[in-house]
């Protein structure tokens, strides 16, 4: 199974969009997305972001890989006034949204706490030089 940000490369792919403007629109850095950097988490505000200008992208596969990658019917197409008023984020009453969000937000937590556990060896890595 892939991870969160090898789906979001398909989201690139799948769009024909190259990877540097599609990064770019998202207001993300590619270099996030490469190399050893791919394994670590994506926040919430990310995905919000990928949901809200790729609202035809299925929730629960962004964040979990299960699932279709595109929702039912196909294309969502949204209005451009209701997007300019919402601030362009997803509607928080899109199914499944908040348990995707959830998720990511488990997966921060055990990343924050890996994280945590790095730190404190390399503290006392410290103390002994």
């Amino acid at each position: 199974m892939s991870n969160i940000k090898e789906r979001v490369l398909q989201i690139a792919e799948y769009n024909g969009v190259s990877k540097t403007d599609f990064f770019k629109d998202l207001e993300l850095s590619y270099a996030n997305f490469k190399g050893a950097q791919k394994m670590t988490a994506l926040n919430s505000d990310a995905v919000a972001s990928i949901l809200s200008r790729y609202p035809d992208v299925e929730p629960e596969w962004l964040v979990t890989g299960n699932g279709p990658m595109l929702r039912q019917g196909g294309n969502i197409v949204r209005d451009e006034v209701a997007l300019y008023q919402d601030g362009g984020m997803p509607n928080e009453n899109e199914p499944g949204l908040i348990d995707a969000l959830k998720q990511v937000i488990a997966s921060q937590e055990k990343t924050i706490l890996a994280l945590e556990g790095q730190v404190l060896i390399l503290k006392e890595e410290r103390k002994r030089l």
